[in-house]
């Protein structure tokens, strides 16, 4: 059901999925998640520009935390984008609830889509 609504929610703005990553909790540390260390690979191949998430407290505990990995990611010329709004620390699920990332190639971690067929109408997402 999430993969299905970060699917949706990348297809919509025209974002190509490249792959879909998921981890299922209790959930480590992001940098420990095997979906997450997949989403870096395909970033750093090049295979995605971006990450799609469901929600932003899947991959950060704190408001602090996502704006951090947002100005991580952007620096490196990528993107993350939540499908879905909710506040990190108090999360629409819980931290033992599946996390899927997918990384795609136009912009947003949950999906990856890939890199050169996304379409020159779906710029990646602009940090403020």
């Amino acid at each position: 059901m999430l993969e299905t609504h970060c699917r949706q929610y990348a297809e919509t703005r025209e974002w190509v999925v490249a792959a879909v990553f998921a981890d299922v909790g209790p959930l480590p540390p992001l940098e420990e998640r095997k979906g997450w260390t997949g989403v870096q690979n395909a970033l750093a191949a090049g295979t995605a520009r971006g990450v799609v998430t469901w929600t932003r407290s899947m991959v950060a505990e704190s408001a602090e935390a996502w704006e951090r990995l947002v100005v991580r990611l952007g620096e490196l010329a990528w993107f993350l984008a939540a499908g879905a709004l909710d506040t990190p620390g108090q999360a629409l699920y819980g931290r033992g609830c599946p996390d899927e990332v997918s990384a795609s190639h136009g912009q947003g971690v949950r999906r990856v889509p890939n890199r050169g067929s996304s379409s020159p109408r779906a710029d990646p997402p602009t940090r403020r």
